[in-house]
């Protein structure tokens, strides 16, 4: 399944090569490379936040189905592409799987792209002429980059392998001050143990004001991945709230879902003895359609936690986290992978660093109705998995009310 794989594109930056072009076709190209390379050159260090919607279509199917949201810092910083969580104080200096575990993502659209088709020592050109493009005309090139000279890896992590693969593409640029407008990248020769049959990435390009800099970024883009199975993985991804990045501020934007912690500043930092239990209750509802992977969330404690005789801890305080696992599947049921991650624990004067473990939710998340009756009927019924403290919930639309309960251990 598409779900269990992951394409990684890392497009590495090595001057032009030009083949079979007329003198004009080699003029154009090289007004349009001179264009990216001057805002490649000037790049500021500088993030976004990113929004990724990922969606499924299996095989035969009319249409895709959403699968979930991701909602992430990325960071251009130094020639590098850095990823955090909203909210996150710094970036990690980590690869994006480290960060988000499940499913297919890319990574290299914010200049890796462009460095290396047009600058990458590779990469072959043909003038494919003018082209409408969202109603205006632009100049068209097609190109392609053999796989000995390529730096573009894709990779199966869950059997863990990986390879260097050829890809081909084309590239739509305005005639009129040689910007570049779109770049598609199609991979070639795919070997079979990635299981992965083609993939495809189109990034639709603009400028944007940077501090005082005018960066040219991919806006958008969409990225297809079909596995061998024919299942279709298709993510769709914005960028938003660009800004000067200076290494030292608190990442967040109006657009990420806000937490309402308390803000009395803490001033004790309490350790919880292990296996302490904690019932945590949602402060709002958590669902599917509005809800994203990355976005801060806020419990309340249900039960004070003491020490002997002593509470340390009163119930209504407040445990922040996250979401990091958000997935909708259609298998057998309509399932929901849910997993919720919550890191600390704040009071009136302290805050407490938490590494928990679920025990269980309130209401319990069991079976669908139809395998709780008992039958004589026996049937092979395949559920996804879950990782380290989630659970399934099964639904036609997921929907975790205010007031939800999980049940956690200090570890």
């Amino acid at each position: 399944m598409i779900s269990r794989l992951a394409l990684l594109c890392i497009i590495g930056s090595p001057l032009l090569v030009a083949q079979s072009l007329q003198q004009q076709d080699i003029l154009r190209l090289a007004r349009i490379k001179g264009a990216i390379k001057k805002h490649l050159d000037g790049m500021p260090n500088y993030t976004c936040l990113q929004t990724i919607e990922r969606y499924r279509r299996p095989p035969n199917a009319r249409s895709e189905s959403l699968v979930d949201v991701l909602r992430l810092e990325v960071a251009y910083v130094s020639g590098r592409e850095l990823f955090a969580w909203p909210g996150s104080t710094k970036f990690e200096e980590s690869e994006l799987r480290e960060i988000v575990s499940t499913g297919a993502f890319s990574t290299g659209s914010f200049a890796l792209h462009a460095r290396a088709i047009f600058l990458g020592d590779g990469t072959t050109f043909s003038y494919g002429g003018e082209d409408a493009l969202d109603g205006k005309i632009a100049w068209l090139f097609n190109y392609s980059t053999a796989q000995f000279r390529s730096g573009y890896q894709i990779r199966n992590p869950k059997k863990g392998v990986r390879a260097v693969v050829a890809y081909h593409g084309s590239i739509w640029a305005d005639p009129r001050n040689y910007e570049l407008l779109r770049i598609v990248i199609e991979t070639d020769d795919i070997p079979p143990e990635i299981e992965i049959e083609e993939a495809r990435d189109q990034l639709d390009y603009q400028l944007m004001k940077i501090g005082s800099t005018q960066a040219l970024l991919p806006r958008q883009s969409e990225m297809q991945i079909t596995d061998n199975k024919g299942n279709i993985g298709i993510n769709r991804t914005r960028l938003s709230r660009c800004k000067q990045y200076s290494g030292e501020s608190t990442l967040s934007f109006d657009d990420a879902v806000p937490a309402t912690a308390q803000s009395v500043k803490p001033e004790r930092i309490l350790v919880f003895d292990p296996h302490t239990e904690l019932e945590l209750a949602l402060d709002r509802d958590l669902e599917h359609e509005s809800s994203a992977v990355g976005d801060e969330i806020q419990a309340t404690l249900r039960n004070n936690i003491r020490d002997g005789k002593n509470i340390i801890a009163a119930k209504g305080s407040i445990a922040k986290g996250r979401i990091v696992r958000l997935e909708h599947e259609m298998g057998d049921y309509s399932t929901y992978n849910v997993t919720l991650l919550f890191e600390e624990l704040i009071g009136r004067d302290w805050r407490a660093p938490l590494k928990l473990r679920l025990i269980r939710t309130d209401p319990a998340m069991g079976l669908p109705r139809d395998l709780r009756q008992r039958t004589n009927t026996v049937r092979s019924i395949s559920f996804p998995d879950i990782g380290p403290n989630g659970f399934l919930v099964f639904a036609k639309k997921l929907k975790l009310s205010r007031g939800f309960t999980t049940i956690w251990q200090t570890q």
